[in-house]
């Protein structure tokens, strides 16, 4: 089959410099349009914000056991702690249960603490820090599957604590962790908010909703690390919150979720990967599996849709 001469002078045309610096410049446009519009097709909110975590098994999130559990070593702290108490020598005491729960010795910390309950004192007087303690071997045992203990036991020693000494910052993000892990979101969000005001930091409701870029959000310097988990809760209370709201309210939350996500990853990012939290005994599975899930959410949920 022979070329018209038609199709013969735009072969040429083609094969010259014009022809093709004009083939590069129809590539380029070509490419450009498709670039444009990737960027800004149409996204239907209802298919592409997840309303809740996905169904995984909370088995992942079993808490981490220490390494350093040494039988001689956790019989010595055991038998200090009883000394020390029945001598009333409270602060010796607590620091020697709070190296038993850190060692995963739960049993051993129940003894020693179950000491004070012979001591003849009225128990409106006793130290808030015990109460505190009597909570968290409630809670370490709950996460740990004994069944005969429960986050409102744990709840009920750590009310107890915070009533006595209301701006502890550790005992404020203790009920908040507990009131997360129960699904009462309103409650752990009031606890992390006094959290953050006890720290001194930015108020989740006065910060300024950024644009929708990782480079546009403010990440000022915590100043108090304690005040990350705070942080972190609250981003996990937006995320949960999301799943029953709708429209612009639900766009908003996830942007606040992922901000405050972005924030906590900007000041501690080895500190608040999983494995890292599965040390951390005041995170539950429900808060490891949830952080896990916003950690894996993708910012592309939150393109604005294309009228």
């Amino acid at each position: 089959m022979t070329m018209t001469q038609k199709q013969e002078n735009t072969v040429i045309f083609f094969n010259s410099v014009s022809g093709r610096i004009l083939s590069h410049l129809i590539a380029v446009l070509l490419t450009l349009g498709g670039v444009w519009l990737f960027q800004n097709r149409p996204v239907n909110y209802a298919k592409t914000i997840p309303l809740t975590p996905d169904p995984i098994n909370l088995e992942r999130y079993n808490k981490e056991q220490p390494i350093n559990y040494s039988a001689n070593t956790v019989e010595v702290e055991k038998k200090i702690a009883i000394e020390q108490f029945k001598k009333n020598d409270i602060e010796a005491g607590k620091k020697a249960v709070d190296s038993l729960l850190n060692r995963g010795a739960f049993l051993e910390a129940k003894e020693a603490l179950n000491i004070l309950k012979n001591v003849s004192e009225n128990n409106k007087n006793i130290d808030p820090e015990i109460d505190f303690l009597y909570g968290r071997l409630a809670w370490e045992l709950a996460q740990d599957g004994n069944r005969n203990y429960n986050v409102d036991e744990a709840l009920f020693y750590w009310e107890k604590a915070v009533s006595q000494r209301p701006d502890s910052i550790l005992y404020q993000n203790a009920i908040g962790f507990a009131y997360y892990t129960k699904g009462e979101l309103k409650k752990a969000y009031d606890a992390w908010e006094k959290v953050l005001k006890l720290s001194g930091e930015i108020l989740p409701e006065t910060e300024r909703l950024q644009n929708i870029s990782t480079e546009d959000i403010t990440t000022p310097e915590v100043e108090q690390k304690d005040a990350l988990n705070a942080y972190a809760g609250i981003g996990l209370v937006m995320m949960k919150s999301a799943k029953n709201s709708q429209g612009n309210d639900q766009r908003d939350r996830w942007l606040r979720a992922l901000q405050y996500r972005t924030k906590v990853m900007s000041e501690a990012a080895k500190q608040y990967h999983i494995p890292e939290l599965r040390k951390n005994w005041l995170w539950s599975r429900v808060a490891l599996r949830d952080w896990d899930f916003l950690m894996r959410t993708d910012w592309n949920i939150l393109r604005k849709r294309n009228n």
